[in-house]
């Protein structure tokens, strides 16, 4: 497991360097996403789902142009968050199985996205969220923060 997940960061810190540094926020998370799920998902189809021992890893990039925090999850069990704030820019990556968002457009009123395996999402920052992430579900989750020039 320890490869897996050495291989998946090295993936992600090669597209994060290869990504114009004028490119910021939002632009930035989704030429990510589409970059990664084409080099990412060839190593997910290999595994044999439920995984054992999966230890959740987290690290951060800090760069010239931006920082960015990196976690990999693997849900044994479903779990819910319930009005969360995203605080940077953040892109969900859904890998094995499906899961299911709620974006608020204020107190009372959200719209439902139901996300399919091997696909993404991509939230600014300061958005309001339930989330619903499935049993066997492994994630990546990238903030990012764009430093001022």
């Amino acid at each position: 497991m320890e490869t897996l997940k050495k291989n998946i960061l090295d993936i992600i810190i090669t597209e994060v360097n290869a990504i114009n540094d004028k490119i910021k926020g939002l632009n930035f998370l989704e030429i990510l996403k589409i970059n990664l799920i084409k080099k990412i998902l060839p190593i997910i189809n290999d595994l044999k789902f439920p995984l054992d021992k999966f230890d959740n890893l987290e690290t951060q990039i800090n760069q010239e142009t931006r920082s960015i925090k990196i976690s990999i999850k693997y849900f044994t069990d479903s779990l819910i968050n319930r009005k969360k704030i995203i605080d940077k820019d953040t892109l969900f990556l859904f890998f094995n199985e499906g899961s299911s968002f709620d974006i608020y457009n204020d107190d009372k009123n959200f719209v439902n996205i139901l996300l399919y395996k091997n696909t993404g999402i991509s939230l600014p920052i300061n958005t309001i969220i339930n989330s619903k992430f499935n049993k066997n579900l492994f994630l990546i989750e990238i903030q990012n923060k764009d430093n001022e020039a």
